[in-house]
């Protein structure tokens, strides 16, 4: 597969929302060469994230 044309780095960012629809925390997406080489996914209080987000669950 081709790598993607990639200039800056986070790829990606998004909100990351709890189950009512409460902003919880964040998602950065980071590439390498064209590919994905790095997610992180961070919460902005002591609770932990301790499962990757649904799509539906990003904003």
């Amino acid at each position: 597969m081709p790598s993607a044309t990639v200039t800056d780095n986070p790829v990606a960012e998004a909100t990351v929302l709890d189950a009512a629809g409460q902003p919880i925390g964040g998602a950065l997406v980071f590439a390498y060469d064209g590919y994905l080489s790095n997610l992180e996914i961070y919460a902005w209080d002591d609770e932990q994230i301790t499962q990757l987000a649904s799509p539906d669950r990003l904003c």
